[in-house]
């Protein structure tokens, strides 16, 4: 025998406290984030003038939707009734079942009226008319809906 019997229930004493500590580690990491649930959202789009990029914009928001697992719905209101917005976000409408549509005309402020529409805890609001690009509009749902659980784990128990 290489050790004698008390070094060896020492030994053997460590090496079951540091069993204890990866288990504990690895359900930390891996499987407690997997209990966590995400709040339901809403995304309430504002759009103008957006003919040309509105559909492959909320195709791109319904698929990121789809891709993340995440219970969310689709707002949209049009604050331009002057062009081919509305006949797109119409048609949208009936393909996609999560899009709800409301228009209005353009001096009015539609965030008040339009988040009554929507059905989720959080509610995100990208305002493409006025205040976003459709390149900033990609990567702020990119950003929102690619949050991984374990990260979202990590920024709660780093406070």
């Amino acid at each position: 025998m290489f050790f004698s019997y008390s070094m060896s229930v020492i030994l053997l004493s460590l090496a079951m406290y540091g069993i204890w500590y990866f288990i504990r580690d690895l359900w930390k990491w891996w499987l407690a984030p997997r209990f966590i649930s995400v709040p339901s959202c809403s995304f309430l789009v504002v759009v103008k003038d957006l003919d040309y990029r509105v559909e492959g914009l909320l195709r791109y928001l319904a698929h990121e939707i789809e891709r993340a697992e995440v219970d969310c719905d689709i707002v949209v209101v049009d604050v331009s009734l002057d062009d081919l917005t509305s006949v797109i976000l119409e048609r949208l409408a009936e393909e996609l079942p999560d899009i709800s549509i409301m228009s209005f005309p353009t001096g009015i402020r539609p965030v008040g009226e339009a988040i009554a529409l929507c059905r989720g805890a959080v509610v995100h609001v990208m305002d493409l008319a006025n205040r976003m690009s459709a390149e900033d509009f990609m990567v702020a749902v990119c950003g929102l809906l690619r949050q991984d659980y374990q990260e979202v784990m990590v920024k709660r128990v780093a406070r």
